[in-house]
């Protein structure tokens, strides 16, 4: 299962993102601001568009926000 957390790359996310990963079959992606995200997001500054191209390209069973 791909599982996209958004702010995964952030101080609370990173800690979600550790939990997901233990889970078996859990590919987990980190989407944010921080340059060590798998995916480029800011959810307060992207328009409605760039996130559907992310979260598309991204293709993931699963969004934790």
């Amino acid at each position: 299962m791909r599982i996209l957390v958004l702010g995964g790359s952030g101080y609370l996310g990173r800690h979600v993102a550790e939990r997901l990963r233990a889970l078996p079959g859990a590919h987990v992606l980190a989407a944010g601001r921080s340059a060590t995200a798998d995916h480029a997001v800011d959810l307060a500054a992207d328009r409605p568009d760039r996130l559907a191209r992310t979260l598309a390209a991204a293709a993931p069973d699963a969004v934790v926000n």
